[in-house]
């Protein structure tokens, strides 16, 4: 069958009118993105997160796994202008001469285009230290009693999850005496086992946020999980935050030193990522992001590893292991102070 030319314009044009009239923008993931955050930030709804989540379960199959540099698409805002065609130098004849001051330079995301050429990449920010890293680093209690908290998870609020576990994006009621506001987010933690002669693991399980606010306590839903949360975990509020794109260690001569007194796992360090725990915290001037080397015991100047701080208390931090040649981090051993947040 011949189709006439008319009906081929039609068969291409219909499906990019109706497609340009359902507008759908797009959003590239950074570093702490979730598709709570991202559906209150565009819906102003962040219970709306299914929304998001049904436009790309192309590529994302766990609404709990959404990476950095991966481009969503937003329903019903606006499409972005791309740049899809390499840009290149082009001789374009012109009755007058074109000054190449008057040529405008383009900024495309992370690259630099001017007078028709790319002629530079951008350099890649981020965060010394990662908002998640921040809020799952564990700390250290006393032996005896409690640690520090407002409230105490009791469970699930109603709904159909009749099991121990509690999972992302469920409503759990929070035992509260004072409870907190709405929208505020909140830690969950649990006490895991004890160090001898130095305290108590509390490790975070996950976060929530408040939703309402009830007879006795608040009612949330969980946004983040970083181990298994059960009913009567503790409740308070999140770790202090505040390092911003561009803010970076720099090094330091004569670091003062620290100790590691035990780790986060139970077990020795074996693994990069793995958290130790410092006899130094914030009175000590320490804060998110300083670094801490392990030299050898015969080459002053060799590193072994080096641990960055990610959790603070008043006399102690949680130190991540950045890198290492062997298990040389053990309970006892000394490091210092190398580099410094600015």
């Amino acid at each position: 069958m011949v189709r006439s030319a008319a009906m081929m314009l039609a068969a291409v044009i219909i499906p990019k009118i109706a497609l340009a009239q359902q507008a759908q923008g797009n959003h590239t993931v950074t570093d702490g993105d979730t598709l709570w955050d991202l559906t209150e930030q565009y819906y102003d709804d962040p219970f709306d997160w299914r929304r998001i989540w049904d436009a790309n379960r192309a590529g994302v199959a766990d609404p709990n796994l959404i990476f950095p540099g991966q481009v969503l698409v937003i329903p019903g805002t606006e499409p972005t202008v791309a740049v899809t065609a390499e840009v290149t130098d082009v001789a374009v004849e012109s009755p007058d001469p074109v000054d190449p001051a008057d040529i405008p330079t383009i900024l495309v995301e992370d690259r630099t285009v001017v007078r028709g050429g790319v002629v530079r990449a951008g350099g890649f920010e981020y965060l010394a230290v990662p908002r998640d890293l921040v809020f799952s680093a564990p700390w250290l209690t006393y032996f005896e009693g409690d640690p520090a908290h407002t409230g105490v998870l009791e469970g699930s609020a109603g709904g159909t999850n009749r099991g121990v576990t509690v999972r992302s994006y469920e409503r759990v009621r929070v035992a509260m005496d004072v409870p907190a506001r709405v929208g505020e987010q909140l830690q969950i933690f649990a006490v895991d086992y004890a160090i001898g002669n130095v305290g108590r693991v509390v490790h975070p399980t996950g976060v929530l946020t408040v939703s309402t606010v009830v007879d006795g306590g608040v009612i949330g839903v969980i946004i983040k999980e970083y181990g298994r949360i059960q009913p009567g975990h503790f409740v308070g509020p999140m770790p202090v935050y505040d390092l911003s794109i561009g803010e970076y260690a720099d090094p330091v001569r004569a670091g003062g030193a620290a100790m590691v007194m035990g780790f986060a796992t139970g077990a020795s360090m074996q693994t990069i990522g793995q958290v130790a725990f410092l006899d130094v915290g914030t009175d000590d001037g320490i804060a998110l992001g300083d670094e801490f080397t392990l030299y050898n015991s015969s080459d002053t100047d060799a590193a072994e590893g080096v641990l960055q701080v990610v959790g603070l208390a008043d006399e102690t931090s949680a130190a991540r292991v950045m890198t290492m040649r062997d298990a040389v981090f053990e309970q006892g051993v000394v490091v210092r102070l190398t580099k410094k947040m600015r």
